[in-house]
This record gives structure tokens, sequence and C-alpha cells, in this order.
């Protein structure tokens, strides 16, 4: 397939800090003809500028909208396919560029997709993350020096519109909750100040592998981050909050996660429980390291998204 790529951040240093901007991208390179555009062509009848082939698909990719461009682009003569997250960041204004562009297919994280295509009369589709198994793996460590481990932004509330999240400042309230504890070994690296965190994803890898459970809560809006699919992936039990609808075909409480409520009523209990009942636990890991492995790294990302392409193609010819 031959595709014409836009977004500023693949493979620069905001996304070695954010590998997920370059997942799809570097897996669609390996078998299908890409071109990168970084900058805004305001009229695509232009790409010779950036390929020397005519695109069968454009494909704005998850940092399209960095530009902060939400205005038309003139003569968008194939399928186009817009990646959409951060839902809490110009929400509006990304919407009505799919809307005025357009747009053959909205692909987000977000639950909110049927929302989205209501508003903007353009296909939504739920289109999750996934993850790199060179560098999330499990490295079968004999012993977890942590039974639990948290590391990322803090969320907090007052930084996102209101109704962001179920539970506000839940990573906080988790956090307290750990603090309080002498009978359990806890890795937290947690803050709204990236540096603050673990800086490195072999690092980070290492973290989540030497620890029994790892936590992960929802980012805005029910977001599930790449964080699911790495932490399932590493051998360690998934711990998270209670999945959204719309994910519970992949995120299955006690076969690849364990789930806690919103209100954390039942955190410690279950925490507590895992940390302590290894057979039970490594049931549910072994689950998980072989679901995500066949279904969500990023190559299998990548040919979902081909297929998916392929499809409108073939459905619009």
């Amino acid at each position: 397939m031959k595709i014409l790529y836009l977004d500023p951040i693949v493979r620069t240093a905001t996304s070695q800090n954010y590998k997920y901007y370059d997942g799809i991208f570097d897996e669609l390179c390996k078998s299908n003809e890409v071109a990168l555009c970084r900058e805004v062509p305001i009229d695509l009848d232009q790409y010779t500028k950036y390929t020397n082939f005519e695109p069968d698909v454009v494909i704005f990719g998850l940092g399209w909208f960095e530009h902060k461009y939400y205005n038309k682009i003139n003569n968008i003569h194939c399928p186009s396919f817009c990646m959409l997250f951060k839902p809490q960041n110009d929400l509006e204004q990304k919407l009505s560029f799919c809307k005025i562009n357009n747009i053959s297919r909205i692909l987000t994280p977000v639950p909110a997709y049927k929302k989205y295509e209501n508003l903007t009369d353009v296909r939504s589709e739920l289109f999750p993350y996934g993850f790199d198994p060179s560098v999330f793996f499990d490295r079968k460590n004999p012993s977890r020096v942590f039974d639990i481990g948290f590391s990322g932004a803090l969320h907090e509330s007052k930084h996102y519109p209101p109704g962001a999240f179920p539970n506000e400042n839940i990573r906080t309230k988790i956090g307290e909750i750990l603090s309080n504890k002498n009978d359990i070994y806890a890795f937290w690296s947690s803050s709204d100040s990236r540096p603050a965190r673990i800086p490195d994803y072999e690092e980070y890898s290492k973290k989540i592998n030497n620890s029994k459970i790892w936590i992960a809560t929802q980012a805005a809006f029910g977001d599930i981050t790449p964080r699911y699919y790495e932490v399932a992936a590493c051998g360690t039990l998934l711990f998270c909050q209670k999945i959204p609808d719309e994910y519970r075909d992949i995120f299955i409480d006690g076969y690849n996660c364990v789930e806690f409520n919103h209100d954390l009523s039942d955190f410690e209990e279950k925490m507590y429980f895992y940390i302590k009942n290894d057979e039970e636990r490594e049931k549910i890991t072994k689950n998980a390291v072989e679901f995500f492995n066949n279904n969500f790294t990023w190559k299998r990302r990548s040919d979902t998204l081909v297929e998916t392409i392929q499809e409108f193609i073939n459905d619009n010819k």
C-alpha cells in the first residue's frame, strides 16, 4: 500500500519520550511504501513535494494535531484516516477538522467514538493502542522485588476539563494508600512533571518486570493508554480501574487483568490477595502475555489498520 503519513512528532525527540507515536508508523514502513510529511500541506495536489508516488491513502497520525491546524486542506483525492486522541485538548476543533475535510474514518482509542461519529457524520471506530514486544516482554525474573508499582503523570483534575475522570485525582489517592502501608514494598514514581518519572523505556520495562503487580488507571475520558498493553506483556499483573464497556472484549477481569472499583473500595483487598497468591496471579499473567502478544503488538495493530483501509477502498470502488 502507498501511504502518505502526516505527523510532525514521529521519529523526533518527543517520540523518544512517548514511543507510541512511532509504533504504528514504524511497522507500516516495514511492509508498505510510506512517505512522511511533517509540515501542514495546505493542498495535497502538491503531494509530489513529499513523495514520488500517488498515495492510496492519507493517514493523519497521532501527532498530527500538534500542529494546532484545524482548517481545510485542499484536494484530498484519496481515502483519509485520522487518528484522534487526547480529547481533553481542543476536541471541538479536532472534530471540526475531520468534518470539513471529509475524512473517511476517525480512529480513536477513546470510548466515545460513537459520539464523535454523531457529531461529525464521519464514521468512527475504536482503535486501541499496542506495544513494542522487543522492549516489553516477560524477562522471566525469578524474584520480583516490588510487590506493586506505578509510574506516570498524576493527572491532577485541576488540569483537565470537568468530567474527564470517573474518580478525580485517583492516582494521588492510590499513592496515599500505598504510602501508609508498611507491610508492602512499592515502587512509586508519579508527577505531572515528566523528568520526575522513569526517563528510559528499557528501564521502565525492567521496573515493571521487577514488580508482582503494576497499576494502570485511565487517561482522560476513558482513554486506555499503551501502559495497559505494556504491563500485560511483561508478565506482571495488570491491576486497573474498571474498564470501559467498549474495551471489555480486550481486558477481561480475572482472565488477563484484575479490576478495582473507581472509588477504590476494593483496592486494598484485591492488592493484598494477588501479592500473596502467586499461583492465582501467575495464571492471569500467563493468559495476558499470550493474549496481548497474539493481538496487540504494534505489528498486529499496523496489520489491522492496513486491513481496515483496504476494506474501505474495496467498498468504495
